[in-house]
């Protein structure tokens, strides 16, 4: 209801604030934004299996913070600047002199932010120039990640330079150390091959020779003893070993055998002294003399074998005691020689570590990988980011909407008025009597050609007509009033809401419809009532107090309604105050006998006293309220001076109603349903 009386403040509202979104929008400059992501892979793929001079990012929170800030150091945006002048060499934003302008510019646009707690990291630029903010993400990713792998590359190459030039230095040193080392084994005779000095081969050498000298002498001394064994049992050494392994002495044992056949046949042939047989004899003689020389030579050879052995043994037992000592004094200088060794192998050692180390790092040249990449690039957007239509028209319509509940609700709480039947009857705690409408909302599209009091006298069947009727129904049904005509005071809190044109149109209205009546003006001030039927100076109000003229003399006649009228031609004029109690009394007694209805137009009573009086005076007390104008407190504070002065107030009615207003004085008032009783009044 309340947003139903106040809908065209709220339309209001909405549409200046939709149209000042929409006028601020098309005053702004677009900024379009372009956003790269950027995926940081902690894992690169190992193109050879070498470990790198720079190692891999490790894959930790911390790191992708840190990449973050990296990106937007000075040394990517000049990076950046640089490539935008390759990329656009056109724009004048590339020349030469504007570099560093450029670059300060295009990290002004900048923002770098992580995507959650993944590993990408989206650089989003903001221009008025599309183009130029997908340029300004897509080369800051790019260059952040071609700074990566140079940073990458330079690394491996001054690695590299510095590895060639110590390994240079190492293989020197290295070269030092083992000349050092052979010219020491040299002076100390340490020289060795096959993993043994001279000195270790000579004694080993000459161990081997005495073992097989040894052996030698001993078996050559073996076959003497043994062949002079055998002399010394007889046989004349023909069962020596060596003698029997002689081919000499073989072929002398056959020339033997033979010769001693044929002495034996010329022995049975011939006798003793048969020259044939003596000459046999001679040469077996002879043949076996032979034999025991060869025997004797055989004997003489196994003698000067043992000597010849015994004394190779004793020559090479006396090159062991030389060779010895050599060797003791070899072993005294290997000390020496093992600390050179050492020094030696360490190195050579060192020296090949570097070199390995170089020749991986070389194998590097050219392999080397960012540790990030690029996973979606920039595009040129097509619609701007700022001002966003969409969303400045949400806002805009949301806002408005926003703007005009708060306009209803502070109007609500500004006008602070009394407004419905409910505010009447729960927070005045009074009976609700009706409510007048403005002449005008009774007449929706037409424009009112005549005042009010004069509009109900020539429609007496409109919407305006019967809103008085209504209020008259109100006051003037039902018992409770002195014998006689009955006495209605109309009053408000303050001037000026409607209390007059009310007491004249129900004047007016009781008069049309058949009953006797006479409306009072009690408000001596203002005569509002006065002014509109006494247009002359003449006996009135004043001199009928006053016992001067008879009532009929000081009463008007209403041509229009037939009405009476008892007023005053001209504001009071002195101190004295005609309405008083005995003269109040007076005046309705006689009003009482003559009329049906009296109306009693009294002044605010909030600001003048003399409204008390007369409402206390008065059978009924109609209090007026301007509807949504007067405060709850004003007319609060009325029915508190009126209940205090003995007046007998049967409701508030509210005028100046606008009844084109949804439910303007509420649901369960006439005129929350006027517009289906339209076809029973004549406007």
């Amino acid at each position: 209801m309340v947003f139903r009386r106040n809908i065209w403040l709220f339309l209001g509202v909405v549409v200046l604030v939709a149209g000042a979104a929409a006028t601020w929008t098309l005053l702004q400059t677009p900024i379009y934004s372009a956003t790269a992501s950027l995926l940081i892979d902690p894992i690169a793929p190992d193109v050879v299996n070498l470990k790198s001079v720079t190692p891999d990012l490790p894959g930790t929170s911390d790191v992708v913070d840190t990449q973050v800030r990296l990106i937007q150091s000075p040394q990517i945006a000049r990076r950046a600047a640089d490539a935008y002048a390759k990329l656009r060499p056109n724009d004048a934003r590339s020349a030469a002199a504007g570099r560093a302008e450029l670059a300060s510019t295009m990290a002004k646009m900048l923002a770098v932010n992580r995507a959650g707690l993944t590993f990408v990291i989206d650089i989003e630029a903001e221009s008025t120039d599309p183009q130029f903010a997908a340029d300004t993400a897509n080369l800051y990713a790019e260059q952040y990640i071609a700074a990566q792998r140079d940073a990458k590359v330079g690394a491996n190459q001054q690695a590299s330079t510095w590895l060639t030039s110590r390994t240079a230095e190492l293989r020197d040193a290295s070269s030092q150390a083992d000349a050092a080392l052979q010219q020491y084994k040299i002076a100390n005779g340490l020289l060795s091959s096959n993993g043994a000095t001279n000195a270790e081969q000579e004694v080993s050498t000459l161990n081997q020779q005495i073992a097989v000298a040894k052996a030698d002498l001993a078996e050559k001394s073996g076959r003497l003893a043994a062949a002079r064994a055998q002399l010394r049992a007889g046989g004349g050494g023909a069962d020596v070993g060596a003698a029997l392994g002689s081919g000499t002495i073989g072929s002398l044992r056959q020339s033997e055998a033979v010769a001693s056949s044929e002495v034996a046949q010329l022995e049975a042939r011939y006798g003793a002294l048969h020259p044939e047989l003596v000459k046999a004899q001679s040469q077996l003689k002879e043949i076996r003399v032979q034999i025991q020389q060869e025997i004797d030579r055989i004997l003489s050879n196994l003698e000067a074998d043992v000597r010849v052995s015994s004394s190779r043994l004793s020559s090479l037992q006396g090159s062991q005691s030389r060779a010895n000592g050599a060797l003791a004094g070899n072993n005294s200088a290997g000390v020496g020689m093992m600390a050179l060794q050492r020094k030696s192998d360490a190195a050579k050692a060192i020296y090949e570590t570097f070199l390995n180390r170089l020749r991986e790092t070389s194998a590097q040249q050219g392999l080397q990988q960012a540790d990030s990449r690029i996973a979606a690039a920039a595009e040129a957007p097509k619609s701007p980011d700022f001002p966003n239509h969409k969303l400045a028209a949400l806002g805009g319509i949301g806002g408005g909407i926003a703007l005009g509940l708060i306009a209803i609700a502070l109007a609500e709480y500004l006008q602070g008025g009394v407004r419905t039947k409910t505010d009447v009857e729960r927070r005045l705690r009074v009976r609700y009597a009706g409510a007048v409408p403005t002449l005008q909302s009774t007449l929706g599209k037409m424009r009112a050609t005549e005042p009010p009091q004069d509009y109900i006298v020539s429609h007496p069947l409109s919407v305006f007509a019967e809103s008085l009727r209504a209020l008259q129904a109100f006051l003037l049904l039902g018992g409770g009033a002195a014998q006689g005509g009955r006495v209605v005071a109309v009053a408000s809190a303050l001037p000026q809401e409607g209390k007059t044109t009310t007491s004249v149109c129900l004047a007016r209205t009781a008069a049309l419809g058949g009953a006797r009546t006479v409306l009072v003006d009690c408000d001596l001030r203002r005569r509002g009532s006065s002014e509109q039927f006494i247009h002359e100076k003449r006996p009135g109000l004043y001199e009928y107090m006053r016992g001067e003229v008879s009532l009929d003399e000081a009463l008007v006649v209403d041509p229009a309604s037939g009405a009476y009228v008892l007023g005053t031609s001209e504001s009071q004029q002195d101190a004295r105050d005609p309405l008083t109690p005995n003269n109040l009394g007076r005046l309705i007694a006689e009003l009482r006998k003559r009329f049906d209805v009296v109306i009693l137009d009294t002044a605010p009573v909030l600001g003048v006293a003399d409204a008390r009086a007369v409402a206390a005076a008065a059978d009924r007390v109609l209090v007026i309220s301007r509807w949504a104008k007067t405060s709850l407190r004003a007319v609060e504070a009325a029915i508190d001076v009126l209940l205090d002065a003995g007046a007998k107030i049967s409701g508030i009615a509210l005028t100046q109603v606008d009844i084109t207003r949804y439910a303007s004085t509420g649901h369960s008032d006439t005129y929350g349903y006027q517009k289906k009783f339209r076809g029973y009044y004549t406007n």
